[in-house]
């Protein structure tokens, strides 16, 4: 029998923005991460961060071609993490609409 149960998922993704990850990839994110019910952390220099959280990923200052970490744990934790990674590849992530 297959186990369901939830896993954590974790990737490394490089942020490919010219300007990094600044304020509105970082809300591209979160609008993103909010969509689901996983648990989405953001880990940068040793440090987790609550990836549905506008207010702890102001603390993430990664750079054009810095490697971040993806930590995702819930249901739909594989389309989070698919989607997530997207948004972060992204060179010019904008606010879905």
């Amino acid at each position: 029998m297959e186990d369901l149960s939830p896993k954590i998922l974790q990737r490394v993704v490089k942020i490919k923005n010219p300007n990094g990850f600044h304020m509105r990839p970082k809300a591209a994110f979160v609008e993103a991460a909010m969509r689901f019910a996983s648990d989405v952390k953001l880990i940068w220099e040793g440090q987790a961060f609550n990836g549905k959280s506008m207010f702890e990923l102001m603390l993430v200052a990664a750079a054009e071609d810095s490697e971040v970490t993806l930590e995702v744990f819930g249901s739909d934790s594989l389309l989070a993490l698919q989607e997530l990674e997207k948004v972060l590849a992204e060179e010019d992530a904008s606010i879905p609409s």
